[in-house]
């Protein structure tokens, strides 16, 4: 396992270049849902669609991006189903230049996605390991979420190689 851990930069928070596009941010079309980390707010209006579903889940394919409901985790997104309201995953945006994905693999993905690297997004979803003595964080580097945020259309994206962990460790 490859040991090397993300650190946020600054305020902690990952830069995604257009970001706020994939966000939405017009609170007159929102509703309030009951999610498995507490009350959210989501926009049902334009979701970004997985038209394969993400892994294990072929079946949901609309989700909206939201933010955290507690201040504490506000350096990561909450990647919601539109279907299923007790379907969500964390997630840490990842800025294209980042320790732990090559830029060639990246690029490699937008190729085989027909993604623009201007407009590519990218995101990895977070585990939380729960022991008696501490709370760990990993993303699954294996297989990022990459996302057209001009079409909002996304792809759980599986690199062709094992050389990314799917549980890489980072800091909270």
């Amino acid at each position: 396992m490859n040991e090397q851990e993300y650190q946020m930069t600054g305020s902690g928070q990952a830069v995604v270049p257009p970001q706020a596009s994939i966000m939405n941010e017009d609170t007159a079309d929102q509703e309030q849902i009951e999610s498995r980390f507490g009350k959210i707010m989501v926009y049902r209006k334009n979701p970004i669609v997985f038209p394969n579903g993400l892994l294990g889940m072929p079946d949901k394919m609309q989700f909206c991006l939201t933010s955290m409901p507690s201040e504490k985790l506000a350096r990561f997104k909450l990647l919601q189903s539109l279907e299923d309201d007790s379907l969500s995953f964390i997630t840490m945006p990842l800025d294209p230049e980042n320790p732990i994905i090559e830029q060639k693999d990246i690029d490699a993905g937008c190729k085989d996605l027909s993604i623009d690297p201007k407009n590519l997004a990218m995101l990895l979803i977070v585990s939380v390991h729960r022991t008696p003595e501490a709370i760990r964080l990993s993303v699954n580097a294996r297989a990022p979420l990459f996302m057209d945020v001009t079409r909002r259309v996304a792809t759980q994206y599986v690199f062709h190689n094992n050389k990314y962990d799917i549980q890489h460790p980072i800091t909270a």
